[in-house]
């Protein structure tokens, strides 16, 4: 499923994949990266754009399901 993160001025597309909740980072300076949960991800989305920022994130608030601008968490607890 096509998910975003806007941060710092900059937008970065990946695939969540619910079934362990993975989250694949599909451009940018990360494209090909595969984090083990949406919070590694936006962790990592931060500490790329704003290193000197603390990375601690919420990332089923911080992703944002692309085709329906929802955050991914409204859908996080809904079947595959």
């Amino acid at each position: 499923m096509p998910v975003h993160a806007d941060y710092a001025g900059y937008r970065t597309h990946g695939l969540y994949i619910p079934g362990p909740a993975r989250i694949e980072i599909t451009d940018g300076p990360l494209v090909g990266k595969v984090f083990k949960s949406p919070t590694a991800a936006a962790r990592a989305v931060v500490s790329h754009y704003r290193p000197t920022v603390s990375a601690h994130r919420n990332g089923w608030a911080f992703w944002t399901v692309t085709a329906t601008h929802v955050p991914l968490q409204n859908i996080r607890y809904q079947p595959a």
